[in-house]
């Protein structure tokens, strides 16, 4: 049976979400916008009607304040996903047409969209801060399923709920905010603790023993950090600093009830 793309964007104008035509991306899945000027789209009932349902493979919601200052949380790994599924139940979640999952939250005030990677269990995953200015598929578009149906989360922005969310899944979100990036050819005499604090807990992420971690930061502190008042006894202790945070517990043995928000 055909689906009928256009009641279903009806059906989500009545909760206060503005929805477009979708269409095959490149890679065939029903992802592309149909409509011209779509990131500016108002939450007017004349124009879902305009569109041209009848071309539609999918049905997306447009993000921002089109939708309410809808966002979503984009993870980009099919296991980290299942993961994060078991921390929101509290608030809309979907399944994708690629087994990875979005987080749908509501900001209080508006953000910027954007993308970065994250450590998780020793591999880099894609994170996407969708909000205004983008959209995301939806159910009932082939492939996508509902996993949480609670209404979508009130948050102050999507950066802070994205953060809270990390913490719970023991994802340090890329380097923090202030310190210098990890893994650079060189690093300057000013800047070696912090790089060795960044570089320590991207080794404890990926599960390396402190006294291997310690071995390898020694030589690269020899032969790729600028040498300055600081010995390596003090940097070893900044190491030993980060990994003093321990491992974060599987999600499966903590509550997964608790408000990541």
């Amino acid at each position: 049976m055909a689906i009928d793309f256009f009641l279903a964007a009806l059906d989500y104008f009545q909760q206060g979400y503005t929805c477009i035509p979708l269409g095959l991306d490149a890679a065939g899945f029903p992802k592309r916008p149909i409509p011209v000027g779509w990131t500016q789209l108002p939450h007017r009932l004349e124009l879902i009607q305009a569109a041209d349902w009848g071309e539609a493979k999918g049905i997306g919601i447009v993000l921002g304040p089109s939708s309410g200052n809808l966002g979503v949380i984009d993870l980009d790994d099919v296991d980290l996903a299942e993961c994060a599924a078991k921390w929101t139940k509290h608030t809309r979640t979907v399944r994708t047409v690629r087994g990875r999952a979005h987080v749908y939250v509501k900001e209080r005030t508006l953000s910027k969209p954007r993308s970065f990677k994250v450590l998780w269990h020793g591999k880099q995953v894609q994170i996407e801060l969708k909000c205004q200015g983008t959209q995301v598929a939806c159910p009932p578009t082939p492939g996508y399923s509902i996993l949480s149906e609670a209404d979508p989360k009130e948050v102050e922005n999507i950066g802070a709920a994205w953060m809270g969310l990390a913490r719970c899944l023991g994802i340090e979100a890329s380097e923090p905010e202030g310190y210098p990036k990890a893994w650079r050819d060189k690093v300057s005499a000013g800047e070696r603790n912090k790089s060795a604090y960044v570089e320590a807990h991207f080794l404890r992420q990926a599960r390396m023993p402190l006294d291997m971690a310690l071995r390898i930061m020694e030589l690269r502190w020899q032969a790729d950090y600028e040498k300055g008042e600081e010995d390596w006894a003090e940097v070893a202790r900044t190491i030993e600093s980060a990994y003093a945070k321990g491992w974060h517990a599987p999600i499966s043995d903590v509550c997964a009830d608790r408000d990541w928000t």
